[in-house]
């Protein structure tokens, strides 16, 4: 029998002080580090672990990393194995330092200006570049020409890949397929006992919530023709990229900037220049461009084999029920496909829904709801239900915008997972899981790229465990993504 993992407390890890380099021209060659006694015996027992070529669970600004040395074939085929990761998934490289990074790229490699001035706005932060690959022995690197490296902005990420001296690769701590962890907690209750985790270091709850953005900027020319491609949206807003492309290059349009491939545009504005309101609301009900599907679906497309970065080939973040994505038409354009004598209210749309769902003992069904602050839709669902005795809903708030929701959608997906029962005679958990949509405006777009991936849950395309984790064109017979018109009568 497995013995537990260790949770080692490192609470107060915003007393570690981290001073800029003061010998070199860049603050970031190398920062000095002062960690403190109450959490120096943590890093040192993590440390060792990683040298043992074992893997240690640790906090980031985005989410809670599986780490183990990038220079260690051993300890990162146990990242592959406790996660249960597909072998082509390939893995982030963080590090502490820009002298860390010279390590692990090419020996005289010249950086970028332009990756130099995302470094100098963004790092430590959620934003991840794709570099040329130094060997073949650094990450587990055999059939990739590039590796993705970030420097994390947590302290206490920063301080173990300081003290251990190691460029850690570290996916989110979780097994393959599942929502990422955000807490201490939800790696242990999922990877808990796993041979070769040495340790989970607790540092409280992540502050992003969603993991990083990964840019490929190998092909932005200076002076203009290049483009740079957003691999995976993430904890920062493609328009911020924008902004930084613009200022390298001078003025707008020199450089193209792409989605996953694809030509990628801004979320169009509304007539008083905003784009929408505080909770992630546009004011208006006009739709996009030419009133075409969802433009955030055509954006998100399967992605060819060899993937050359995390999140583009394999089903993630679905918990163990059905999620089901509600999409208010003051967001969402009309599916051109959607037969105008299709019934949208909120009430027929949770009725449809809950045809789907199978009833407990009671003839009762435990819908969860991940919804914004405040938003029609929200208040429309409570009052559809405050005359049935068959469903009960359980609602957890994603804050007032994409920002709060980046934070707490993980989280609360695992939260309704393990909703406890009223008796012994129900099971844990809701049976079904209800989201509903944002515009994919700054953060938007990485919140509602990882709920796409969520819908459908609940073994609809089964796990990677079972070889079925790949993301299909014909994921589910019946589609788990609902257009609901929340300006009409209930």
């Amino acid at each position: 029998m497995a013995s537990n993992t260790p949770i080692l407390p490192c609470l107060d890890f915003n007393s570690i002080q981290i001073a800029p380099s003061s010998s070199s021209s860049t603050p970031l060659d190398s920062p000095n580090f002062d960690i403190p006694p109450s959490i120096l015996p943590h890093l040192e027992t993590a440390s060792k672990h990683l040298h043992n070529h074992e893997t240690v669970a640790v906090p980031t600004e985005t989410v809670y990393g599986l780490a183990a040395s990038s220079l260690s074939q051993q300890g990162l085929k146990s990242i592959y194995r406790i996660k249960n990761r597909p072998s082509d998934n390939p893995l982030i490289i963080h590090v502490s330092s820009l002298d860390m990074l010279r390590k692990v790229i090419p020996e005289n490699y010249e950086i970028s200006e332009l990756y130099m001035e995302l470094i100098n706005e963004f790092w430590p932060g959620p934003i991840s570049l794709l570099f040329p690959s130094r060997n073949s022995s650094i990450n587990n690197n055999t059939s990739l020409k590039t590796n993705a490296i970030r420097m994390p902005s947590h302290k206490l990420a920063l301080a173990l890949i300081h003290h251990s001296n190691l460029p850690l690769s570290a996916p989110s701590a979780n097994s393959s397929g599942r929502p990422s962890p955000t807490k201490a907690e939800h790696v242990y209750n999922d990877l808990n006992g796993s041979t070769g985790l040495g340790c989970i270091l607790d540092g409280g709850d992540c502050g992003v919530g969603v993991e990083s953005t990964v840019i490929n900027g190998l092909e932005w020319i200076k002076n203009g023709g290049g483009r740079i491609d957003i691999l995976r949206p993430g904890g920062l807003g493609i328009e911020q990229i924008q902004e930084i492309v613009e200022k390298v290059d001078g003025k707008k349009g020199l450089t193209e900037i792409l989605l996953h491939g694809k030509p990628w545009k801004p979320y169009p504005q509304m007539p008083d220049g905003s784009t929408s309101d505080s909770n992630g609301y546009q004011q208006s009900t006009k739709v996009k461009s030419n009133g075409t599907a969802n433009p955030l679906a055509e954006k998100i497309k399967p992605i060819d084999l060899p993937p050359s970065t995390p999140g583009l080939k394999y089903r993630h973040y679905s918990p163990k029920v059905p999620v089901y994505l509600l999409q208010p038409n003051t967001i969402f354009p009309r599916p051109i496909n959607l037969p105008e004598e299709a019934e949208s209210s909120t009430q027929a749309i949770l009725r449809q829904i809950s045809q789907r769902i199978p009833t407990n003992e009671k003839g009762k069904q435990k819908i969860g709801v991940l919804h914004y602050e405040n938003s029609p839709l929200s208040s429309q669902l409570v009052h559809c239900v405050k005359e049935r005795d068959d469903i009960q809903l359980v609602p957890i708030s994603l804050g007032l915008d994409s920002a709060s929701a980046a934070q707490r959608l993980f989280a609360g997906m695992l939260t309704l997972e393990r909703i406890p029962p009223e008796n012994q005679m129900e099971k844990t958990g809701v049976d079904a899981i209800l989201i509903e949509g944002c515009s994919d405006e700054g953060l938007g777009l990485a919140v509602m790229e990882r709920v796409s991936k969520a819908v459908g849950g609940g073994g609809i395309l089964g796990d990677v465990r079972t070889g079925e984790g790949e993301v299909s064109n014909n994921a589910a017979k019946e589609s788990n993504t609902f257009w609901v018109n929340v300006t009409s009568t209930l």
